[in-house]
């Protein structure tokens, strides 16, 4: 436990914590899971785009009608999370909770042209998506 006391500081001291280690200046996005304040797993982007790849039509966007990218809930899975009642999707927009009812094959997290990842979906209002996602919380 004082070992992890003493990575978190240093982390911080260096400059941000467990979201400076989500995002890579210079490198494609990754994305930690976490729970209890504990990460989980810290995907890479090569890791997620060798999950199962989902098409969904998201015709209130803006941009491409038809995004893709790995389910949220085959995120979890992959993780071993097997108890969610809730998941939190934090980045640059304001973070946004979804149910475990909402962890449809339709919400999934769009890989974009920036190598950044974007929590969207069929069913979720465009208001609920957010960008830049750099961590999901398990059951905050």
């Amino acid at each position: 436990m004082r070992r992890a006391a003493v990575l978190v500081s240093v982390l911080v001291a260096l400059g941000g914590g467990i979201d400076a280690c989500a995002t890579a200046p210079d490198g494609p996005a990754q994305l930690a899971v976490q729970q209890n304040d504990r990460v989980l797993t810290l995907f890479s982007l090569d890791q997620l785009l060798s999950l199962p790849q989902v098409d969904v039509e998201t015709p209130h966007s803006g941009g491409a009608q038809v995004q893709q990218g790995p389910t949220v809930r085959s995120v979890l899975d992959a993780t071993g999370v097997t108890s969610v009642d809730r998941v939190r999707a934090e980045g640059r927009d304001p973070a946004q909770t979804l149910g475990a009812n909402e962890l449809t094959d339709a919400i999934i997290l769009n890989v974009t042209k920036r190598n950044t990842l974007k929590l969207t979906g069929t069913g979720l209002p465009r208001d609920r998506w957010v960008r830049d996602v750099t961590k999901l919380v398990v059951n905050p």
